[in-house]
């Protein structure tokens, strides 16, 4: 039988470290961008772009982390409550194959 569960969080996250990847690109190339920019001729303008494009990154950080801990916490209740239905039903088992 196909664990259609695992299937779909297996092409989630495959689809999440395709968006990261396709992030990380963008950003280097307009980082290099401004920086070569800054390089040639700095301004107040400049400054101020570079610090935004700063204050994303640590945000976007922030919010993958967040995506990454809730993920993983989903994960860990999902595998408690199979472990407690499979405990309850062995219970059960025990209880009535007596």
């Amino acid at each position: 039988m196909i664990d259609i569960k695992s299937d779909i969080e297996r092409t989630y996250l495959k689809m999440e470290n395709l968006q990261d990847i396709e992030y990380i690109s963008n950003f280097n190339l307009v980082g290099s961008i401004l920086l070569k920019w800054s390089k040639i001729r700095k301004t107040e303008e400049l400054e101020t772009i570079m610090g935004c494009m700063n204050e994303m990154a640590f945000y976007n950080l922030k919010l993958k982390r967040e995506r990454d801990d809730l993920l993983k916490v989903v994960s860990q209740y999902r595998a408690d409550k199979i472990r407690a239905v499979e405990r309850a039903r062995k219970a059960e088992e025990k209880l009535y194959n007596r």
